[in-house]
């Protein structure tokens, strides 16, 4: 390890910056006190998911501490899974110990490994977790995609626990892209907390952002929601084994515009979807069933929901901007409440405006930003 003074005072004593190791219940308390200081993902505090993206096999931790042992940040690097991803970096700062420094220390003992040029080894990898919630010059900081429904054009929001969820949202190429001095495209950094502080921070050493995504929240204990008003001749149906394949044929016509299409098999959208916490009654899709001329039994639009999420929302280009996108999302936050759940949440990529707007009508308010960084992006 190596030891610093605290350059902007305020902790006293020694600083530690270096390799080390973490206690879990010390990681998942600074998590926490994290991202209720800065937003973004909830599911960034889940002791499961810090473990998925800061306990991997073959990973790097890097600790700063005070001279009386006080965690002020961490930074670890990960293995990816991506072919043309080598590693991945993420960490956070404690929030009353931000803007002195330590946080770039960090960030840049983690970037070095991360390219390979850390003679770091393996042998000090301990707990971890990727909150990446981390503000002023002191941090550096997996994946979920964005809804996009105010364009038509639907991507996958939802919990960022869901494995595949980036993938879904056509977001995959700010899932775990970046690039190194002389080998671009092989780093990528991530945070599910951004701040400004943390935004200058990755700006000053060269990183760019390719993705990002505003999270909302709705309060659904306010009072009786607004019904859904469903355009002249349109129902819906249920998420079933039976309607499951009409969806994803939705799915497909909604995301195909979009950057990052994964153009993913209805089994594999489907297996996907049906992941943990999946809803099906609250998963619907809104049907032309009048025989009025314009295509009655027509497949118009969908939703799906998880435990606590709208995780996909997408409507066909021709019925764009008709009502169906908020009238789905409507009927599907009526069914969470009445089914007893007081909040939802959902995540919308930030080229998107038009659909945060409409989130913002229908109740959602802005509860941070998660993000993706690599050098040299344009």
């Amino acid at each position: 390890m190596t030891s610093i003074h605290p350059p902007g005072g305020g902790w006293s004593g020694q600083v530690w910056v270096g390799a080390g190791r973490l206690d879990e219940g010390e990681l998942v308390a600074l998590a926490h006190r994290c991202w209720e200081h800065d937003g973004g993902m909830p599911l960034a505090v889940d002791p499961d998911f810090l473990r998925s993206r800061w306990s991997a096999e073959g990973g790097q931790l890097f600790v700063a501490r005070d001279g009386d042992g006080r965690l002020l940040g961490a930074a670890a690097v990960r293995p990816a899974a991506d072919r043309d991803t080598r590693a991945i970096v993420t960490g956070l700062v404690e929030p009353a110990a931000r803007g002195r420094g330590w946080g770039g220390r960090l960030l840049d003992l983690a970037l070095a490994a991360a390219s390979g040029s850390s003679p770091s080894t393996t042998s000090d990898v301990g707990i971890g977790f990727s909150t990446g919630s981390d503000s002023g010059p002191g941090s550096s900081p997996s994946a979920s995609s964005g809804v996009d429904v105010g364009s038509g054009s639907a991507a996958g929001a939802g919990a960022a626990a869901r494995a595949g969820a980036a993938a879904r949202a056509g977001a995959g190429a700010g899932a775990g892209a970046g690039a190194g001095a002389d080998e671009r495209g092989l780093v990528s950094v991530e945070t599910e907390g951004l701040t400004p502080g943390a935004a200058a921070l990755f700006a000053s050493r060269g990183l760019r952002q390719i993705f990002a995504e505003e999270v909302m929240r709705a309060d659904l204990s306010a009072g009786p929601l607004p019904p859904a008003v469903w355009p002249a001749g349109v129902s819906v149906l249920e998420w079933s084994s039976a309607t499951a394949g009409r969806f994803h044929a939705v799915y497909a016509a909604a995301f195909r515009d979009r950057p990052g299409f994964p153009g993913w098999p209805a089994e594999q959208w489907i297996a996907e979807t049906e992941e943990v916490g999946f809803r099906p009654r609250w998963s619907l899709l809104a049907v032309r069933s009048a025989a009025d001329g314009l295509g009655a039994g027509t497949d118009l639009g969908f939703v799906t929901a998880a435990e606590g999420w709208i995780d996909q929302v997408g409507v066909a280009p021709g019925d764009r901007r008709t009502g169906v996108g908020t009238a789905l999302i409507r009927e599907s936050l009526t069914r969470m409440a009445a089914d007893g759940h007081h909040d939802v949440w959902l995540n919308v990529n930030v080229d998107n405006p038009t659909a945060a707007a409409l989130y913002r009508r229908l109740g959602f308010a802005h509860r941070g930003r998660r993000a993706r960084f690599r050098p040299g992006a344009a």
